[in-house]
């Protein structure tokens, strides 16, 4: 079966160094060889994540790195300020509902990033809340939140903050201890450029006091649980499988079960390509002019954007559909069938209206964007019997990216 180029929020179609590195034999999960490689994979993932707090890789969809949070930081009876303009900040305050939180929602409309005004108004009237959450890039609607003015907010209150990164983080410019950040979640398979399948978190000094100051009174479980993997970070955990290891000098690997090494493995190849061949800056420019050339591009032809330029994602753009088509299934269709590009719908208030096109690993590249643009030229003209010339989603955009990306 033919690969249908992706262009959807996640997974990615992942660079070819990356693959080779899946196709090679199966690491274990601890010893001499392996030792080097986990860690040198948390020095790079602490780059991008630009802080020296602590990294946690988990086998985990980005959702299961979400609900470790929620379970590891907050305790049942709790309230929790939860920006909610998106699919995935419900999805947040589902999970936090779940573990018994009391979920203080800060709304805005979807494709509008909330106001922190109203967030700090919340703040003030609850004196009891315990925490902020926020989707810093709404993978279901495209917007990026003000993420450095919520955390300010929160810690004029001495509150932490949670926030789900998993589509923004390595797309554009997230510090996390510039900005302290105290518990960051991400996952392996958008702007990282990894297959799906790790979660990835970074916990900071303050969060790490509140997890272990609640973990008698919260209900965790034991592998979503961020106490476990601290305990046995720190070596507190001791048992017989331990003197197994054929570790020799080796750092021990701070792992409370068989972990996903070949992922792990590839997301080492993705992080050095992304830091030593595009340095980060570099990356981010390349996921900032796809972002501009997939907006510019569908404009020249006739679409409107959901979200505003000054608050659009850099990794994921949503586009209404055009006033002569009955639902976006159409466009998706045609671009799947004709052109082989897999193009996602959206959910929600935005169901069958928008169009979600994700711009992140190979679909963020020259040999991606402008035959997808040419696709869409094609469906308009072919399809919809609007006289345009071949070419005009074209006109004007930068043929490459602002960086070097290969």
């Amino acid at each position: 079966m033919k690969h249908k180029k992706l262009m959807i929020p996640g997974p990615v179609d992942v660079f070819d160094e990356t693959l080779d590195t899946l196709a090679e034999q199966v690491w274990p999960h601890y010893g001499a060889d392996w030792a080097p490689i986990y860690w040198e994979t948390i020095d790079l993932l602490q780059q991008v994540f630009q802080t020296r707090n602590d990294i946690v890789i988990v086998t985990a969809p980005g959702s299961g790195a979400v609900e470790m949070s929620v379970a590891s930081l907050f305790a049942q009876g709790e309230k929790v300020a939860a920006v909610s303009n998106g699919p995935f900040a419900n999805r947040k305050i589902e999970i936090l509902r779940h573990f018994g939180v009391e979920v203080i929602e800060v709304k805005s409309e979807w494709g509008t990033p909330v106001a922190v005004e109203r967030v700090r108004d919340v703040l003030r009237q609850q004196h009891d809340i315990a925490g902020v959450t926020v989707v810093a890039n709404e993978t279901g609607t495209g917007v990026r939140n003000p993420v450095q003015e919520l955390a300010d907010v929160a810690h004029e209150h001495d509150l932490p903050i949670l926030v789900d990164a998993i589509s923004g983080m390595g797309g554009y410019n997230l510090p996390v201890d510039e900005w302290e950040l105290d518990l960051v979640c991400t996952s392996s398979n958008k702007a990282l450029e990894t297959p799906p399948g790790l979660g990835i978190l970074s916990v900071g000094p303050r969060a790490w006091e509140l997890i272990e100051a609640k973990k008698e009174r919260s209900f965790r479980g034991w592998y979503y649980n961020l106490s476990t993997w601290k305990a046995y970070r720190d070596g507190a955990v001791k048992s017989s499988w331990r003197s197994l290891r054929p570790s020799g000098g080796a750092m021990p690997v701070p792992s409370p079960t068989t972990q996903a090494t070949g992922l792990i493995a590839a997301l080492n190849t993705s992080l050095k390509r992304i830091l030593h061949e595009e340095t980060l800056q570099g990356h981010w420019a390349r996921y900032a002019w796809a972002q501009q050339v997939t907006r510019q591009g569908l404009r020249n032809i006739g679409f409107e954007m959901l979200v505003a330029d000054e608050h659009a994602s850099y990794t994921i753009t949503t586009v209404r559909k055009r006033a002569d088509m009955e639902s976006d299934e159409e466009l998706r269709k045609f671009l799947l069938d004709k052109h082989g590009f897999f193009v996602s719908g959206a959910g929600g208030p935005l169901a069958g209206n928008v169009l979600r096109i994700g711009h992140m690993g190979k679909a963020s590249t020259p040999d991606y964007l402008f035959p997808f643009l040419l696709g869409i030229e094609d469906f308009v003209r072919s399809v919809k019997e609007v006289e345009i010339s071949t070419g005009a989603s074209l006109v004007g955009l930068a043929s490459a990216p602002l960086a070097p990306f290969s």
